[in-house]
C-alpha cells in the first residue's frame, strides 16, 4: 500500500512540474493568440482603418467627384494630395490615420511587414529620406510628401498609386505590392541604397498575417 502511495505521489509531482513548465501549452498558446488578436483589433481602431475602409468611396479629389489622386512632380520629388471628404468627421478620420501611421514609422514600427513596398517606405521614413505634412481644413485634407532622393520618391510614388487606385478606388487594403518594390529596389535610382534596404527588409520582414 505504501508502494502504491509513493507511486501516486510521484505521478502527481510530475504532473505539477509539467504544468509549471508549460505542460499547459494549449491554454498558454490560446491566451497568446487572443492577446495578439486584441492588439491587432485595437491598432486597427486606433488607426481608423475600419472606418476608412467602410467609407472609402466618400472621399474625392477636391472640387470634383473623381477618386482622389496624387499630384506628382518628379523634378521636385514631391507628391501632393488635396482630398475632400463628405463630412468633417471623415476628414478628421483620414488626417488622424495618416498622422498615426507617420508616428508609427518614426518610432521604428514596420506596418504590413509582409509587404516589401511598405518595408521600403518604413526604411525611407526611419532614415529621414522623405518628409510628410498633413493639414485639415473642414472637409479638406492636404497631404504633402517630399523625398530627398529619387529612390525614396519612387517608393512613396508607388505607395500613392496603390492608395489612389486600390484603396480609394476599390476599398482594397490587403494587396501585396512586393513585386513593385522589387522593381524599384533593382532600379539604378536605388543602387547606392540597395544593400542597406535589403538588410532592413531581411531584418524586419514577417510572414503574412503576423505583425
Amino acid at each position: 500500500m505504501l508502494k502504491n502511495f509513493n507511486k501516486l505521489l510521484a505521478t502527481s509531482l510530475i504532473t505539477v512540474i509539467l504544468i509549471g513548465c508549460g505542460g499547459g501549452s494549449s491554454t498558454n498558446s490560446k491566451n497568446t493568440t487572443n492577446n495578439k488578436n486584441s492588439n491587432n483589433e485595437y491598432e486597427a481602431r486606433a488607426s481608423n482603418i475600419p472606418y476608412l475602409k467602410q467609407n472609402h468611396s466618400k472621399y474625392s479629389q477636391a472640387g470634383s467627384s473623381m477618386t482622389p489622386a496624387p499630384a506628382k512632380d518628379a523634378s521636385k520629388l514631391s507628391i501632393d494630395w488635396t482630398i475632400e471628404a463628405n463630412s468633417e468627421e471623415g476628414a478628421k478620420k483620414l488626417a488622424e490615420h495618416i498622422n498615426f501611421m507617420v508616428n508609427k514609422l518614426k518610432n521604428g514600427a514596420t506596418p504590413r511587414a509582409w509587404d516589401k513596398l511598405f518595408l521600403m517606405e518604413a526604411y525611407m521614413k526611419q532614415n529621414h529620406y522623405y518628409t510628410t505634412s498633413v493639414e485639415r481644413d473642414g472637409k479638406l485634407v492636404v497631404i504633402s510628401k517630399v523625398a530627398k532622393n529619387r529612390c525614396a520618391y519612387d517608393v512613396i510614388s508607388a505607395h500613392s498609386d496603390a492608395v489612389s487606385g486600390d484603396f480609394f478606388g476599390r476599398g482594397v487594403i490587403n494587396k501585396d505590392y512586393s513585386s513593385i518594390a522589387e522593381n524599384i529596389l533593382n532600379s539604378s535610382e536605388c543602387s547606392s541604397l540597395k544593400s542597406s534596404i535589403e538588410s532592413f527588409i531581411s531584418t524586419h520582414k514577417k510572414s503574412r498575417g503576423m505583425r
